[in-house]
């Protein structure tokens, strides 16, 4: 599989080398905080982030990693439900672009 991909036709789970648990989930660990996300959400978000325009993409993924980094200063417990939410967002829009680019085996737990 040649990265960055430009094109998610096709594309499993499984070809991202992204072992998955009898639930459909796996576990991504940033620094200290391990996170679960489904394989069909990032399979769906990396789509989904291939047909929005490059400049738009880019917006999408510094505000995403502006509110990563403030809520790992801050810690999750402390985040209200919405808050929550837009955290666990942020953390799928920027684990689908870094799997797009093919970097995101050094971010999965074992």
């Amino acid at each position: 599989m040649q990265h960055p991909l430009k094109n998610m036709e096709d594309v499993t789970i499984d070809d991202l080398g992204i072992p998955l648990d009898s639930e459909g989930n796996f576990r991504i660990q940033i620094k200290d905080y391990v996170h679960v996300l489904t394989g069909d959400e990032l399979i769906t978000e990396m789509t989904d982030q291939l047909d929005i325009r490059g400049s738009v993409r880019n917006a999408l993924l510094r505000k995403a990693n502006k509110g990563i980094l403030a809520v790992l200063k801050k810690g999750r417990l402390r985040l209200d439900d919405e808050a929550r939410e837009a955290f666990d967002l942020n953390i799928l829009i920027w684990f689908a672009d870094k799997a797009l680019k093919g970097d995101h085996k050094q971010y999965l737990t074992k």
